[in-house]
């Protein structure tokens, strides 16, 4: 775990970062690494405030809450325009209400069989009025670090007049998602943006923490005076591996766009030919990704969904296959991590592996095709001292890959430079 005791009882130094989107959801992987981010900012000796934009984070809807977990993260939260209550946060903006109003009116024309795609907000760049807001906020309460939470916010960065650190955080890098939507064959809900945008949003911060570790190294040449760090995935303290009797094959996921794709191919394209020559070996299913399945899907031979598992330590150890048939992505697949860490070992498509650069690759067997993919899966199902040396070698290892080294000593670096 990276959420670690502060390095003195001294009064923390506070990071602030300024949000556009509502932090409810923990499904999300964003809101998944959000909260993987927050323990590694705490670990560093950091308090975090978190400033939402006024406008923006409350979406298409008035209300809005933060998730506990997230709220279990920070000392302090700052919603100018908005008032709290219960724990809800509520606008108090004419034009939130009124965009409320329109996007019931969407969802009706929607519900009533009409094709209407209705846009989210991420990649927008923010408002020159809400960047305003949030700079007279942080101005008010002067932080050591401010940090955006996504590139499209860094414009509220430069109009902030006190002395502090400018510092992004990039869930993904913008300009490349809809590149990446398309060649998945996925739907483009949110702002399209061009790299030199980016990196103009970007152009004032001393500090850029990536989740994709190939990412990182594309904006390198064109950030040289930025310091860059990567965010591995969070290393959780799994508690003892619940080993199966039997091989299986486990697919871990919530719902998105890249795991809906991942999961609906393997079913058709590789699960088939495995069951053909193995018609004992089962897929089971865990994670809210079950939902999205047809009932003819549900149906197919071998097939286990297990909804959500609160303990993933019962999924884990030698004798379970972990798959990332991945062949779309916009950041790190983080049912690799967990793979490695709960002992499995683990198949994957190359896409899979690119948020973490080279890190993980020699513990990971990789197949470069749907038959190769099969192939990989039925030689782990049939050699059981493969899959243990596969097994040791995670459990050695992958712990110490993901650390959180880095990050934690670029904030503190940057922190004594600023005395």
């Amino acid at each position: 775990m990276t959420d670690t005791p502060a390095l003195t009882d001294a009064p923390r130094p506070v990071m602030d970062i300024l949000v556009q989107r509502q932090l409810d959801n923990m499904a999300s992987g964003n809101g998944a690494y959000l909260e993987t981010f927050l323990r590694m900012v705490r670990a560093a000796g950091m308090d975090v405030r978190l400033v939402f934009a006024p406008f923006q984070s409350f979406g298409n809807r008035p209300w809005a809450r933060v998730h506990p977990r997230i709220q279990a993260l920070v000392k302090d939260i700052t919603w100018p325009g908005a008032v709290k209550i219960g724990e809800r946060y509520w606008s108090f903006s004419l034009r939130i209400w009124a965009r409320f109003a329109v996007r019931l009116l969407k969802e009706v024309y929607r519900r009533a069989g009409g094709k209407l795609v209705i846009p989210s907000y991420l990649g927008r760049e923010i408002s020159p009025l809400e960047a305003r807001i949030l700079a007279r906020a942080c101005d008010d309460q002067p932080a050591e670090i401010t940090l955006a939470e996504y590139s499209s916010m860094g414009p509220a960065l430069k109009l902030i007049r006190s002395r502090t650190i400018h510092a992004c955080l990039m869930h993904d890098l913008l300009s490349d998602r809809a590149a990446r939507f398309r060649a998945g064959g996925q739907v483009i809900d949110f702002d399209e943006t061009s790299l030199e945008t980016e990196l103009g949003w970007l152009s004032s911060c001393n500090l850029v923490f990536f989740a994709s570790a190939n990412e990182l190294e594309t904006l390198r040449p064109h950030l040289p005076g930025a310091r860059l760090a990567w965010v591995a995935p969070d290393a959780p303290d799994y508690g003892a591996i619940e080993e199966s009797p039997a091989p299986r094959v486990v697919f871990i996921g919530t719902v998105h766009g890249g795991n809906v794709e991942a999961l609906n191919h393997f079913l058709a394209d590789v699960w088939p030919g495995i069951r053909a020559e193995e018609p004992k070996l089962e897929l089971h299913i865990a994670g809210s990704i079950g939902k999205t399945l047809t009932p003819q899907q549900a149906a197919l031979p071998g097939v286990k969904l297990l909804g959500r598992v609160d303990r993933l330590e019962s999924l884990g150890g030698a004798n379970s296959i972990g798959i990332a048939p991945a062949r779309f992505a916009t950041g790190v697949s983080i049912k690799v991590a967990e793979y490695l860490l709960l002992g499995m070992p683990c198949a994957a498509y190359p896409l899979a592996l690119e948020g973490f650069g080279p890190v993980l690759d020699d513990l990971v067997v990789v197949a470069d095709s749907p038959e190769a993919l099969k192939a990989e899966i039925l030689s782990l199902a049939r050699d059981p001292a493969r899959r243990a040396a596969l097994s040791a070698k995670a459990k050695a290892e992958a712990r110490q890959r993901l650390s959180h080294a880095e990050p934690i000593r670029a904030i503190r670096e940057e922190l004594a430079a600023r005395k």
